[in-house]
């Protein structure tokens, strides 16, 4: 019986732990080069944290919500930098977010050579 239970309790916990999520994430992912000709929507910084000691900045969801506020501000990318101030390592995430409606982006999953 305990074999049994055990053997529930495994593969409760697998399918728990590989479903997927149904929400996509609600913008494109850009690097700065590409985003060179959109229009700029806003900057978005994130928490800080500490690069070499102490915690690192805690993310949770917050690229989540700032993408999503990004595209109430009329986004279509965004692309992440990672901030370092002080002789500590401080350091932030910080969000860039552009409209780029109408510029030609490129398409990373549909042609390996750019990668």
């Amino acid at each position: 019986m305990k074999t049994f239970l055990l053997f529930v309790a495994i593969i409760a916990l697998t399918g728990c732990s590989t479903s997927l999520s149904d929400k996509q994430f609600p913008l494109g992912a850009a690097d700065p080069i590409s985003v060179r000709e959109c229009r700029p929507v806003g900057k978005f910084p994130g928490p800080y944290g500490y690069r070499y000691w102490g915690p690192p900045p805690v993310l949770a969801d917050f690229k989540y919500r700032t993408a999503l506020k990004a595209r109430e501000a009329g986004a279509t990318h965004i692309y992440w930098r990672e901030d370092a101030k002080g002789f500590y390592g401080e350091t932030r995430i910080i969000g860039y977010a552009f409209d780029c409606t109408g510029v030609a982006m490129p398409k990373y999953d549909e042609d390996p050579a750019l990668y």
